[in-house]
């Protein structure tokens, strides 16, 4: 039967006094539709489908009312979305496709059927594991373009969905793109479970990007928003701690650490250990660096530009840079390298470039192959404070990287020092003569 015929029987089928209300009109299409189909001349996959574009054409012909075009269209898009319907999946899509051509063209007539047809598809699409078909598919849906009013709700869903599928096709620059649509609408949703699907890909998203400190916010952010899933909550912190053990040494990454250590889950992750030598400010050896980077994910183990270092081992020499930092004033590249495991040189190209991002304060002596790490401050500047300390209850100035226990011991360093001079002066008062030819015998 052509379209033509079909398209004159819809006609006249719509034309009944009996169709007067949306649910009479939407039955009586589903019977046409399906005694279309269960005639004997539509039984195999290939004539369901010739029939089925013969009453999707029918639709579209001029002579046919919009209302009834809309109303047939949309219970053709409701059986091809059925999983449990009697047609085939390939009879499906096969028709959802054909469906698509002829009306993406006339997209004001025909606008919810294009959204409901491309979702239909998507969900197809995704049965058969097709993520960056089913993606696309979804991402054609242009709800900013619609002359009609979307639930914002409806719309970030869509737009969420579309960049999960992007990240499982693994198309990170896709994903990216359709990110930005959903950040659009993201602070006028307020269902919580949809805003953590958003920012668990806005997470994936930082982290295939190698946006480590970003990622690890994230994924701490969403650790704390009340996750039902303990094991889900443990997941999403333990991809928080690696990220940010990826993450450029600085204060910014110490923070995030030191939030994550205060974790009240921390403590039972599997790296933890790891995570606790960090924010300690402990040095970190080749077996603890070798046993972390095996929990790591595939694009966490990428090499850098040189090809033979890994993120990870960048991300702990400049750990230990710091680390070295709070233990000396100064060191010689050759041995500050000799206990990164790299030369002088790359050792000092490595604290050029932090102190160039202001990561780290210091000075490069390179006639004399010497850092001086400004962060250890003078013997004066910590006896300054300390007299401070002694005439305000106000809390001297945070030293620069500088452990606690360094401060503490320069602190008891001035004292003794203070304590000498003071006994030197007291002599000097009440026996200077003795004193005269205690020094004279020094010399």
């Amino acid at each position: 039967m052509s379209s033509g015929e079909l398209a004159a029987q819809l006609s006249a089928l719509f034309r009944s006094d009996k169709l007067d209300t949306p649910e009479s009109s939407a039955s009586a299409a589903t019977k046409f539709i399906t005694d279309k189909l269960n005639s004997h001349d539509s039984r195999d996959a290939e004539a369901q489908c010739r029939m089925l574009a013969n009453i999707i054409d029918a639709c579209v012909e001029e002579q046919v009312a919009q209302t009834v075009s809309t109303a047939v269209l949309g219970e053709v898009i409701t059986l091809m979305s059925e999983s449990a319907s009697e047609l085939s999946q390939d009879v499906r899509q096969t028709a959802l496709n054909h469906l698509l051509s002829k009306v993406q063209q006339r997209t004001s007539a025909f606008e919810s059927a294009i959204i409901e047809t491309r979702q239909a598809l998507a969900r197809i699409l995704i049965s058969d594991e097709k993520w960056e078909e089913a993606a696309r598919q979804l991402q054609g849906i242009r709800f900013e373009q619609s002359q009609r009013s979307y639930n914002t709700k409806q719309m970030f869903e869509v737009y969420v969905k579309t960049v999960e599928l992007f990240l499982q096709a693994d198309q990170l620059e896709q994903a990216a793109q359709a990110q930005g649509r959903a950040a659009a609408l993201v602070a006028h949703v307020t269902d919580i479970e949809l805003v953590n699907r958003y920012r668990l890909v806005q997470a994936r998203i930082n982290d295939l990007s190698q946006k480590y400190i970003d990622a690890a916010a994230a994924y701490h952010t969403i650790s704390q928003s009340g996750l039902k899933d303990a094991a889900k909550q443990t997941e999403i912190l333990e991809r928080a701690v690696k990220c940010a053990v990826l993450a450029s040494a600085g204060p910014q990454k110490m923070r995030v650490m030191t939030g994550l250590h205060r974790e009240k889950m921390a403590s039972s992750l599997r790296c933890f250990g790891f995570l606790e030598k960090m924010v300690l400010k402990r040095l970190i050896k080749p077996d603890e660096l070798q046993q972390f980077s095996e929990q790591l994910e595939d694009h966490q183990r990428s090499l850098l530009a040189d090809g033979k270092t890994t993120m990870l081992d960048h991300a702990v020499r400049e750990h230990n840079i710091f680390v070295l930092s709070s233990l000396y004033t100064n060191i010689k590249f050759e041995n500050l390298g000799r206990t990164l495991g790299v030369d002088a040189e790359d050792a000092e190209l490595m604290c050029a470039r932090m102190i160039a991002e202001n990561r780290m304060k210091g000075r490069i002596d390179q006639i004399d192959g010497v850092i001086t790490f400004e962060g250890a401050r003078e013997v004066k500047e910590v006896s300054a404070a300390i007299f401070l300390k002694s005439q305000t209850t106000a809390q001297p100035p945070p030293m620069h990287f500088r452990e606690s226990v360094a401060a503490r011991w320069d602190e008891r360093i001035v004292k003794l020092c203070t304590a000498v001079e003071e006994s030197v002066d007291l002599l000097i008062e009440r026996q200077p003569i003795y004193t005269k030819m205690l020094f004279r015998s020094a010399n």
